[in-house]
């Protein structure tokens, strides 16, 4: 059917649509127009509540029983629901041939039955702006497959039915539009009148016959110069003027009403633009006759009115100082009334620990006549205190003789404690309270930079908790936190008041000893830690053992920063754990250790890194093999250290599975890519997907599976845009539950690789039960193609069995054209490597690689 046909075909619906029809009588009639185009056809006509997720039945109800009726009711949408739910979840055309062994209608097959349905077709209804309104569904007594042109009906069908809902609902906020200003402008409690260009009005609101004491029937037809006294006719007929021109105008004049009164009226033109011209004013008039009048007795205030917005408290100058106003907010502020207080002396904010060093400097700079600013503690009329921010100024007449003092009040109660509580956070661990490992290393330089003036020596110890790891897995990380609180209570009880204690990250944590005359009370008080933590904790009524290594070192005259002093201390712990943990180790200067620092203190910089930011990802691209065209990109971590520079993974990842720190550091690089692919999709209108590396770690943690859907959830990157990459040793460990990490996986949509195929030790026998989508072939295949023969058969082999289980491969570490040659001829599927790009920011990709 041509456009042309089909319009002509449809003239009659496009006509109701136009004349704002009932929607009823649309759907019926787009209804009718389909059955009778599509024999034997019976027309369903859903629409979807977004906030429910359901859909109701809402014409066509003639057709069906009312049992099944009933079971379309508040009908949720699913991926298995009919036809019509499914239509409305995957947004597409639905067919279903046969009811009867379709596995979405097991649940209605009894109500099929009885109605004698055995086809349905259903497709969404969305508007142009992808918005579901419901499914257009079609019903059938016998099976049935749609034909091209019935299904170009169905959805021309759809398209009628969105594109009226979409006028509806245009035609519902124009109407709800009008009646708001209509409401605005009869009931605004301003008067408001409606002017022709010449003056003239020609409409006006209730509140213009209180001001003007004309109806409104004998308001419309005046000139608004019949309105204003004569002294202030010029300038408000320049005021209209203006606003004829398309500027809006505000003036204060005299006008007079129907009795012949004058009075003082706040007065604004706007004009009324349509189309970007003027075609008339509005005028917005309101009695400000008493303001004027009391402004006047208003004068001996306006300095404290215009001076703050806060508690203003007038005082006269006399010995005694009594009240003579308060405002609301100093009424508020204190809960004193101005009736309670008028006539007396402001000492009733005060009390028993209010500064009298403050209360002094208030009575000399009113001795002397004097402007000053304090903070003081004042108190309530329920006996609750605040800190007072108090501007307290002379008021001077004419002869300079000062008659009133006048006070401006800021209650700061919250201000201060905002800043105390940011200094607080700052500088302490939110978990344990502890100072903070920034706010150690700072305390820790000054102490360093001052030790060489005084007897006593620096104490760092440096106390790592042993095996907390597997603890914080077996009881899981709320009892994990518990027991650091825990740690960091004790700690304080142990640790004396002059010195200090940090919680650094983790299980770790920091003491500075910084008044140590005698070595023998540090050898003490590590013993005395030792003992303490070897005391059982009770967490949630269990007894948890725990031990700990602690690192001493002291300001040798070596010692040449403080950070020196730090790193020394972390260094004797690693020490103390390879004693075999519960006990400490003193650092010693010793040459041959010191290549061991760097590693030793790897722990420290990854934490230092991940709070500062230090990572930043690169991405390879992964090209199509026959095209050359981007497909994807993998995900790359790099640490750029700043004393260090570019530090390698290898030097640092296998560091981090060790510590644990992985997992938080694999977290990072999801959500990063996610970010990154979702911006990257945005500006270039792509719809590229990123491959991201798993560590078995990361994996296997039982938070894997919902730190992967939040993170969905928060990039907003579709789910079949995002790959995550598993090798095949972290597959074959814990068998069973990979296999259900993997199967959840792929339910939420996210593809599956396995990476470095063919390095493991049972790939071809575990990879037909596998639920993954492609297999990388490990770089050592490709590096000696196409020379070496026996890793050519392999690749050959592995490609063809792959393509035959259904699976893509991605031949990974190309670096030369004879490499992507053999591996083209060989229907390779995807191709990376150098010899199409190094892995570099997302900024430098190219859409092509050919």
């Amino acid at each position: 059917m041509s456009q042309t046909a089909n319009y002509l075909d449809t003239q009659s619906i496009f006509n109701l649509i136009g004349q704002h029809a009932d929607l009823t009588v649309i759907f019926d009639t787009v209804s009718q127009w389909l059955e009778a185009r599509i024999p034997a056809s019976m027309v369903s006509i859903m629409l979807y509540s977004e906030a429910e997720q359901t859909l109701n039945l809402i014409s066509g109800k003639q057709h069906f029983s009312d049992r099944y009726k009933e079971a379309m009711k508040d009908l949720k949408i699913g991926p298995d629901v009919g036809a019509c739910g499914a239509a409305a979840f995957y947004r597409k055309l639905i067919i279903c041939e046969n009811l009867a062994t379709h596995p979405n209608w097991s649940s209605f097959l009894q109500f099929m039955q009885q109605d004698q349905l055995n086809a349905c077709w259903s497709t969404p209804i969305i508007n142009a702006n992808g918005k579901l309104y419901g499914t257009f569904g079609t019903y059938y007594s016998s099976s049935k497959i749609p034909t091209k042109i019935e299904i170009k009906l169905l959805r021309h069908a759809a398209s009628l039915i969105a594109l009226s809902i979409d006028l509806n609902q245009e035609r519902q906020h124009t109407l709800a539009l009008n009646d708001k200003y209509r409401s605005f402008f009869t009931y605004h409690p301003d008067t408001i009148f409606e002017h022709d260009l010449n003056g003239i009005i020609v409409d006006s609101n209730l509140a213009s016959k209180e001001l003007t004491k004309f109806s409104l029937e004998q308001s419309k037809g005046l000139h608004f110069s019949q309105l204003v006294c004569p002294e202030y006719l010029a300038i408000t007929q320049s005021a209209f003027r203006q606003a004829v021109q398309g500027a809006g105008q505000h003036l204060e004049i005299q006008a007079v009403n129907s009795l012949g009164e004058n009075y003082w009226v706040d007065l604004t033109y706007l004009p009324i633009k349509q189309a970007q011209q003027v075609v008339g004013i509005f005028s917005i008039a309101r009695n400000i006759t008493d303001r004027r009048v009391s402004e006047e007795l208003l004068h001996l205030l306006k300095r404290s009115v215009d001076a703050n917005p806060h508690g203003i408290i007038l005082t006269g100058a006399s010995d005694d100082q009594a009240i003579e106003y308060v405002n609301p907010a100093f009424e508020s502020l204190t809960g004193y009334t101005k009736e309670e207080i008028l006539g007396k002396n402001c000492r009733f904010l005060q009390g028993a620990d209010t500064d009298p060093e403050t209360l002094n400097k208030i009575r000399d700079a009113i001795q002397h006549q004097q402007e000053i600013q304090v903070t003081i503690k004042n108190y309530r009329k329920n006996g609750s205190w605040f800190w007072n921010q108090l501007v307290l100024a002379p008021v001077f007449d004419e002869q300079q003789r000062c008659k009133h003092f006048i006070g401006i009040q800021q209650d700061i109660t919250q201000q201060r404690a905002n800043i105390e509580y940011i200094a607080h956070q700052q500088n302490h661990d939110s978990l344990t309270g502890l100072m903070n490992h920034h706010a150690f290393e700072k305390v820790l330089d000054v102490a360093f930079s001052i030790q060489h003036d005084r007897p006593q020596s620096l104490i760092i110890m440096y106390v790592d908790l042993d095996d907390f790891q597997p603890l914080n897995q077996s009881l899981g990380h709320v009892v994990g936190d518990e027991l650091l609180i825990a740690v960091a209570n004790r700690l304080r009880h142990i640790i004396p008041e002059e010195d200090l204690v940090a919680h650094f990250s983790g299980d770790e944590f920091a003491i500075l000893l910084n008044r140590c005359e005698d070595l023998k009370q540090v050898i003490m008080m590590a013993e005395k830690i030792l003992k303490g933590l070897s005391v059982p904790f009770d967490i949630q009524g269990n007894k948890v053992h725990i031990s700990a290594s602690i690192g001493i070192a002291d300001d040798d005259p070596q010692v040449e920063k403080s950070k020196q002093l730090l790193h020394h201390a972390i260094h004797a712990m690693s020490e103390a754990k390879k004693e075999g943990g519960n006990t400490w180790h003193w650092y010693a200067f010793n040459s041959t250790l010191t290549p061991k620092i760097d590693y030793v203190l790897m722990r420290h910089e990854l934490m230092v890194a991940l709070e500062e930011k230090q990572f930043r990802l690169v991405y390879q691209p992964i090209v199509n093999a026959s095209t050359g065209q981007l497909k994807s990109v993998e995900a790359l971590i790099r640490w750029q250290h700043p004393e260090k520079g570019i530090i390698s993974p290898a030097d640092f990842i296998p560091f981090a599975e060790r510590t644990g720190q992985i997992v938080v550091i694999g977290q990072w690089v999801l959500q990063q890519a996610c970010l990154d692919m979702v911006d990257w999709n945005n500006k270039h209108g792509t719809h590229l997907s990123v491959a991201v590396n798993l560590s078995p770690l990361q994996f296997r943690r039982s938070g894997f599976l919902q730190e992967l859907q939040q993170t969905l959830a928060e990039t907003q990157l579709p789910p079949r845009l995002l790959k995550v990459e598993v090798t095949e040793s972290m597959l074959i460990a814990g068998a069973d539950r990979s296999l259900e990490i993997l199967k959840t996986v792929r339910e939420l949509g996210v593809r599956v690789s396995v990476d470095d195929f063919g390095t493991g030790y049972s790939s071809l026998s575990y990879l037909r039960t596998l639920p993954i989508d492609e297999i990388k072939l490990d770089r050592s295949f490709i590096e000696y193609l196409p020379e070496n023969e026996k890793d050519g058969a392999i690749v050959a082999a592995i490609i063809v069995m792959a393509h035959k289980l259904g699976l893509q491969v991605i031949a990974e570490g190309i670096e030369t054209q004879a490499q992507a040659q053999f591996l083209r001829e060989h229907e390779c599927d995807h191709f990376q490597g150098y010899y199409f790009a190094k892995p570099a920011p997302l900024t430098e990709l190219k859409l092509s690689y050919e």
